[in-house]
């Protein structure tokens, strides 16, 4: 019985908790690349067992900026940032890149996105979709197809709540076990099941579990040795005495009456588990009824309702705290995992994540409706056949049979449910399209709205990170996520005419957040106007940027100035103009800009004459959003400054832009 009493994992993750995955699209990108880079440099070298090349790459990793500080162990360090790579197959267990791996470096260095699938997502989403499908996890006794599981629940199920994509979906580490948490979801939407007990009851199922139970019928407790065992850790007895004392004092507490020393036992304990694990305390807090603002008379009255104060037999008081002890631990585990398994998922770009609801995006809710139960079905690899598998860039509909889907069935089904629209082959590709802006409007006016905007650019301004990591979940980094609402506001300013989706050069999630790629380049956005009253049809190229000082010389001002030739000379439109952004705008910068007004470049098929090129602060952006501007307006102001005759190039941008921002009227 001892032997079976120690720990078995009980559900999978994606990815490691030892690699921090925001801008995970940029982190596997850049580690691809410096992948690629050592081995040029190292090529008949081995990984596993080396730890002098793991070394090698950690140092690299530093060199390039991807990683700070120093590890302790640097060979450890890069297999663990290493490991979620291997896992989707990018690169192999010898971390050489695989062919898949191949394919999306040359994405990325081509700058080639632009989505040519059935699903309407960029080419390396969809790469990630098709080794999503593929991934099974065979260790330690589990044998899933995680990514399968979550389209199998989806399509059953319609979405997946925060707390059953967090505590249940994971649980299912088998076949059996998928049907089994599907049966749970369904009591646990009706009420009939707690997510304690969800767990719980899979943890009575599970052998390891089981014998621990029947030991504590068979011995009881009665040293921290035997409580160590029964706590299945694995770092010795002395980091369970803390949870021993309390497991000995609560079992006295319930033996006699309830008064402040009892409180205090508690309130000691929660604290200190407060300080070594907070999601574990969270739990106990939770079963405890504790609150830092309870009454304490309240509390005593509360404590009695709590199932372990209720237990006169040892042997039942012991395996409810068992119970209970385990609880938060897969608790703890399982919201750890949650951020790393929605992150690999997202890299899919076909499931929605949007607060409490999890749900697939419209075309994929389709192509999966009635071949999921399918695909659950399909075997599990032997290890040879699945590495093969995994590494290979493989047609969908190779993947599995059942991917050879009946597209015309399809867009039947979509048709059904849109009665009011037109849905045909000719039409499904702007159907979605349409679909997708509206859910865009939708966003921007839930969470883009002109004070929200004020409030971002204003964080971004004074460098608050975190307060910009807490607006939303991003997946991008700062200057990306800077871009991002620029184009926002740029759409408001301009009444949301015209296809923004289309505009903004930024790849999108299935959220429609910004993602930040390893690539750069090209104009960040670029916003197109039809002719009116107010002005020609023309173009305009809005450049951002939170470098300063001499960064932004380096950087900026030959990039603009190319990406605005290039536009012009490729479309042939005179009247295409750039808006630079800047937190703080360089004097050297503004000046440069200016003078492109008189600069000579060869068109299609002419001489051009002139650069526009507009600067523009963020606190300029902040108050041409809280006096509500409309575009026709500020390209009024940019005409009559651009094309004045009189100021010189280094009191342009004071005289003629920015006290032109400062003296209009709210409107």
């Amino acid at each position: 019985m001892l032997e079976d009493i120690k720990f078995k994992s009980y559900c999978w993750s994606l990815g490691t908790t030892s690699f921090r995955v925001k801008d995970l699209n940029f982190k596997i990108e850049r580690q691809l690349q410096i992948l690629e880079e050592l081995w040029n440099e190292n090529p008949n070298v081995r990984w596993n067992g080396n730890n002098s090349i793991q070394e090698e790459y950690y140092n690299k990793m530093l060199q390039k900026n991807f990683i700070t500080g120093e590890a302790n162990d640097k060979p450890k360090d890069a297999r663990q940032k290493t490991s979620g790579l291997v896992q989707i197959g990018v690169i192999d267990n010898n971390r050489h890149i695989t062919e898949i791996g191949r394919k999306i470096i040359d994405i990325v260095e081509e700058e080639n996105f632009k989505s040519n699938n059935i699903f309407n997502i960029n080419k390396d989403s969809y790469l990630y979709l098709k080794q999503l499908l593929k991934l099974q996890i065979t260790d330690n006794g589990i044998n899933v197809k995680p990514f399968v599981v979550l389209l199998y629940f989806l399509t059953e199920l319609g979405y997946l709540s925060k707390d059953e994509f967090t505590y249940i979906l994971p649980l299912c580490t088998d076949r059996e076990y998928t049907d089994i948490m599907l049966e749970n979801i369904k009591m646990y939407r009706n009420a009939e099941k707690t997510i304690e007990d969800v767990i719980q009851n899979k943890m009575e199922s599970m052998s390891n579990y089981q014998a621990a139970i029947d030991f504590i019928k068979e011995n009881g407790i009665n040293s921290i040795e035997e409580f160590y065992l029964i706590d299945m850790g694995r770092k010795g007895t002395k980091y369970v005495k803390p949870m021993y004392k309390f497991y000995n004092e609560l079992y006295e507490i319930s033996q006699r009456n309830f008064d402040e020393e009892a409180l205090d036992t508690i309130i000691k304990f929660v604290k200190g588990q407060t300080k070594k694990n907070a999601k574990v305390a969270k739990y106990w807090k939770d079963y405890l009824k504790y609150s830092s603002k309870m009454l304490i008379e309240e509390y005593i009255e509360d404590i009695k309702e709590i199932p372990l104060f209720n237990f006169r037999d040892k042997t039942e008081y012991t395996i409810e705290f068992f119970k209970v002890m385990h609880t938060a631990k897969w608790k703890a585990t399982l919201e750890e995992y949650a951020d790393l398994n929605k992150r690999y998922i997202s890299l899919s770009d076909i499931v929605i994540f949007e607060d409490d609801k999890i749900e697939l995006d419209l075309f994929p809710k389709y192509f999966f409706l009635d071949i999921s139960k399918e695909i659950i079905n399909t075997k599990i690899l032997n290890k040879d056949e699945y590495n093969d598998f995994i590494s290979k860039d493989i047609e969908l509909n190779k993947i599995y049979k059942c991917l050879d889907v009946n597209i015309d069935e399809i867009i039947r089904q979509i048709q059904a449910d849109y009665p009011d629209r037109i849905v045909n082959k000719d039409s499904i590709k702007t159907f979605i399209e349409d679909e997708k802006l509206r859910r865009f409007n939708e966003l921007i006016d839930n969470k883009f709205n002109e004070d929200q905007l004020v409030q971002l650019f204003t964080y971004i301004e004074n460098n608050d990170r975190n307060a910009i990591n807490e607006y939303v979940d991003w997946n991008s980094d700062v200057p990306t996520i800077f871009e991002y609402i620029l184009g926002i506001t740029w759409y408001r300013f301009s009444n949301k005419n015209g296809n923004i989706l289309e505009y903004m050069k930024l790849s999108l999630d299935a959220n429609l957040l910004p993602k930040t790629h390893a690539a750069g380049g090209t104009a960040d956005i670029v916003y197109e106007y039809n002719k009116t009253n107010d002005y020609p049809e023309h173009k305009v190229l809005l450049e951002a940027t939170l470098t300063e000082s001499t960064a932004q010389r380096r950087n900026e001002m030959e990039p603009v100035s190319r990406h605005l030739m290039r536009e012009i000379q490729e479309n042939d439109n005179d009247d295409t103009y750039a808006v630079f952004v800047a937190n703080i705008l360089q004097e050297e910068v503004l000046s440069d800009f200016r003078s492109r007004k008189n600069y000579q470049f060869r068109g299609k098929d002419s001489v051009k004459n002139g650069l526009k090129i507009i600067s523009l602060s963020i606190q300029d952006i902040i108050k041409l959003i809280n006096k509500h501007i409309q575009y026709s307006k500020l390209y009024k102001i940019f005409d009559d400054a651009y094309k004045d005759t009189e100021i010189n190039d280094l009191e342009w941008y004071e005289k003629l832009v920015k006290n032109e921002i400062n003296n209009l009227k709210r409107a």
